[in-house]
């Protein structure tokens, strides 16, 4: 590196220190790491407290980093930005690095910080600009490549970010970040070929004990909806780094998509516990609560759907018996079925949840007001069918039509979320 007199080149810093490192994380993709060294990788859990810190910060997925502890003696302004992106905050390290660069425009090294930096930011263009600066500079740089991949697939560029990739791996097969790129680059691309099926495996090959190698594995199963396989590469992640935010929220995304909403509500609370900021939880949680919400609607409709059917046109009880029910037992019938139907479901949530039920039902009205408002049309909609019950015909028609406007209300509710949704994308 160039900094304070001294200079030395990107082969000879990878010669004098080794080749191994950490990585970031986001939107379920991982990276980094040299070729494995055993003896040292059985010691990355006693490298002290600045590694926990490091691992307890929820940081932007997909971010190389260097594949290559720093230099001892660097610019200290190097060390501060590493600082700040470990706390996420971009801002103050591309401030630290600006004197820095002003002085030495020719530090790879500094230059990718930077780049690093941009992409934390949320600043794609300027991080791919600045990456292939570095890479210019210094050719056989593979972090400036994998950070030029990463930029590139922000940008919706994949094909140029495949090839990116791939020139970070031709420049170090030996470390299994550059293999973990390759694999992420389709992971971003939703469209996993066997390339980067291969790559991922290659990478856990490489670095067994390396969490993020197995969360790139489970992140291409994720993405090819191979759910015991994700569950598995993702609860070894957890294995090696219990408190993983990326591993722990996958895990729970895949018991989601198997059904098991109560399971996934308690990862994804437990997530916002530790972090509160973090967007992903409260976006995961929402979509818990919404799976849970839509169950229950369903469950209404049905009873609602079955009492205006076999009633329909009926005005005096005597005229409609049905399975030789009187009117006002048969409301109580379908009303009591549903409520069982409906409590049932949310023992199951309780038990699945454990202690953190409580807390995820306490999260809904902070985190989404329009599920709150669905929520209250449910309660509202089965009140309503209870009330049905002990009221004459007439008033039970009135008070059924009332409760499938709240049912028709809870539906618009769903197409407002969505639409929502496509306009945050």
């Amino acid at each position: 590196m160039r900094g304070r007199g001294r200079t030395c080149t990107h082969r000879q810093r990878r010669q004098r220190n080794g080749a191994h490192d950490h990585h970031g994380r986001r939107a379920g993709c991982t990276e980094r790491s040299g070729p494995l060294n055993v003896e040292l990788a059985r010691q990355r859990s006693q490298r002290g407290v600045v590694r926990r810190r490091r691992r307890n910060v929820r940081r932007t997925e997909g971010l190389p980093e260097e594949s290559q502890a720093p230099v001892i003696g660097e610019d200290a302004a190097l060390a501060h930005a590493r600082t700040y992106l470990s706390i996420g905050k971009p801002v103050e390290a591309l401030r630290a690095l600006a004197a820095h660069l002003a002085t030495h425009p020719d530090d790879d090294r500094g230059l990718c910080l930077a780049s690093q930096a941009h992409l934390v930011a949320g600043e794609p263009a300027r991080a791919l600009e600045t990456a292939q600066s570095a890479a210019e500079l210094s050719a056989d740089n593979e972090w400036a490549w994998r950070l030029i991949a990463l930029s590139l697939s922000k940008l919706g560029r994949h094909d140029d970010a495949r090839q990116a990739a791939q020139t970070a791996l031709g420049l170090a097969p030996q470390l299994w970040v550059t293999h973990a790129q390759v694999a992420q680059v389709d992971i971003a691309a939703r469209h996993i070929t066997p390339a980067a099926e291969e790559a991922a495996r290659h990478a856990v090959e490489l670095a067994p004990l390396e969490p993020d190698a197995h969360l790139t594995v489970g992140n291409i199963a994720l993405a090819k909806r191979q759910w015991a396989d994700a569950e598995r590469s993702f609860r070894a992640a957890l294995t090696l780094a219990p408190e993983h935010a990326a591993a722990r929220n996958n895990l729970s995304l895949v018991m989601l998509r198997q059904g098991r909403a109560g399971s996934a509500a308690a990862g994804f609370v437990d997530i916002l516990a530790a972090d509160p900021g973090s967007a992903v939880a409260v976006r995961n949680l929402r979509a818990v609560a919404a799976v849970a919400l839509r169950r229950i609607h369903f469950i209404l409709w049905v009873a609602f759907a079955v009492v205006t059917v076999a009633f329909s046109g009926n005005r005096d009880p005597g005229d409609s018996a049905v399975y030789g029910l009187v009117w006002t037992d048969f409301l109580a019938l379908v009303a009591v079925v549903a409520g069982i139907f409906v409590v049932v479901y949310i023992v199951r949530l309780r038990r699945a949840a454990g202690a953190r039920f409580a807390q995820f039902v306490q999260s809904v009205p902070r985190i989404d007001r329009l599920l709150t408002a669905w929520a209250g049309l449910l309660v509202a909609d089965f009140a309503l069918m209870v009330a049905a019950c002990f009221t004459s015909v007439y008033v039970a028609q009135l008070l059924y039509l009332l409760a499938g406007a709240f049912l028709v209300a809870g539906s618009l509710v769903v197409v407002a979320r969505r639409s929502r949704a496509r306009t945050a994308n």
